[in-house]
């Protein structure tokens, strides 16, 4: 294997002395997609997201402003510590283990548990201390930033059934059958030594003396709802995103040989008017919006379904009806 690498603004560097990361312009080609992806198949699992999203933290002040995090079923440990489910770093009085958020896979519902971790939140400026469930839009105070939390459109118990039974059947497989426990014991053990996304946004900006505040907040999210990458969801940020499976795409979607290299949907979000729109002139591939075929420009609304490839997307809206981020500036 080659250790040259070509970014896709044609810079050509060394893989042994820069690693994935072009010295040139700062372009990662090792993509958290990719590593996700290559991780699952060098392990022989499948492909479906094994925390499918039901509910997000949006960090709308503070350190990380413009970030979502994903909250799946189980616990959702928050704070510093990378064995966390959500690590946020940057932020001085954020705890290792700062608190905790379980998501009920039979209630449907998101659960703030204080006594099992080690910080103070606050919900509508009081502290909680005791069991409390979360509702829609609920602002949390964690460290010093303020985070909005934002339910999955109440559709998930039935969604990711596929997940949550691939889930319980790999556990009672690995118990039975040595090589499947072989394999998910490697996966573990992979998936803990490599740098997660947080840390390298952390690390890039750090040694550039920058801000960790999201360049290109979050505007909305596409979601797998069906399909092989089932239970995955992608931010759409300001100005126009690309689908497609290449490095340089802004959503890369691996695992579906039917998603176009480039641009095979293209979706973009307009932050004065606060829509985004399908862009169908510029789609490279077949797309159809709530089972039609959309060849010019179409408007998404929230909760709207776009099947492209071999799977079915959901689009969700943030900052058309949840939070505008012209006016927390």
């Amino acid at each position: 294997m080659s250790n040259i690498m070509d970014c896709p603004y044609g810079h050509r560097f060394s893989k042994t002395r820069y690693g994935t990361i072009c010295p040139h312009c700062g372009f990662d080609l090792d993509t958290p997609e990719k590593v996700y992806v290559n991780l699952r198949k060098e392990c022989g699992l499948s492909l479906k997201e094994e925390r499918p999203v039901c509910a997000w933290l949006v960090c709308i002040e503070g350190v990380r402003r413009g970030k979502s995090y994903v909250i799946s079923f189980g616990e959702n440990f928050i704070g510093t510590d990378r064995d966390n489910e959500i690590q946020i770093l940057g932020d001085e009085k954020m705890k290792k283990k700062h608190t905790l958020i379980y998501f009920d896979e039979k209630e449907n519902k998101g659960m703030l548990l204080p006594a099992r971790a080690d910080g103070i939140v606050y919900i509508d400026n009081k502290a909680v201390y005791e069991r409390r469930i979360l509702k829609d839009q609920n602002i949390l105070e964690i460290g010093t930033e303020k985070f909005i939390y934002v339910v999955f459109e109440g559709k998930y118990g039935k969604l990711w059934n596929e997940c949550l039974e691939e889930k319980e059947q790999y556990k009672e497989r690995e118990k039975e059958n040595n090589k499947i426990g072989e394999q998910l014991r490697k996966y573990r053990l992979l998936k803990k030594k490599i740098i997660n996304e947080e840390e390298k946004v952390a690390n890039k900006n750090i040694e550039k003396e920058a801000s960790l505040i999201e360049e290109y907040p979050v505007c909305g999210w596409l979601v797998c709802i069906a399909g092989i990458r089932l239970g995955k969801s992608w931010i759409l940020v300001e100005g126009k995103n690309y689908v497609g499976s290449h490095d340089t795409m802004s959503i890369q979607i691996l695992g579906d040989e039917e998603v176009r290299d480039k641009n095979h949907i293209v979706i973009v979000f307009d932050m004065r008017e606060k829509k985004a729109f399908l862009l169908g002139e510029e789609c490279m591939g077949f797309v159809r919006v709530n089972d039609k075929a959309e060849y010019r420009v179409k408007e998404l609304n929230n909760g709207d379904r776009l099947s492209f490839g071999t799977g079915e997307y959901m689009y969700i809206d943030f900052i058309g009806s949840i939070h505008n981020w012209e006016c927390n500036n």
